[in-house]
């Protein structure tokens, strides 16, 4: 059973690796929205800028190419941040069993 303590480390330090990826993602996902804030306030189809994005009320318009940026950075910052709390709820619940095993 030597194994398993070593396992149940690995789980928690790529859980907390994972997340701290993840919540790293969803700050750079936050400064891209404060970079469009020089975005054209209306439309203007000859730069491409026809995408809506409302920063904090403020309408501001982006191309396809910026708005799949950002949303890419959105999405798999939160999808790394998600696989890491399932990883520390997997950890969470080794170790739980493991603690009401021992005391049976």
């Amino acid at each position: 059973m030597a194994w398993r303590p070593k396992i149940e480390r690995v789980l928690w330090y790529a859980a907390a690796a994972l997340c701290a990826v993840g919540m790293l993602g969803w700050l750079r996902a936050i400064g891209i929205w404060y970079q469009y804030w020089d975005l054209p306030r209306s439309p203007d189809p000859a730069r491409g800028n026809i995408y809506p994005l409302n920063i904090h009320g403020v309408l501001v318009y982006q191309t396809l190419k910026e708005q799949l940026h950002r949303e890419r950075w959105e999405f798999w910052s939160m999808a790394v941040a998600g696989c890491g709390a399932a990883l520390g709820a997997f950890h969470k619940w080794i170790t739980q069993n493991k603690s009401q095993a021992g005391s049976e």
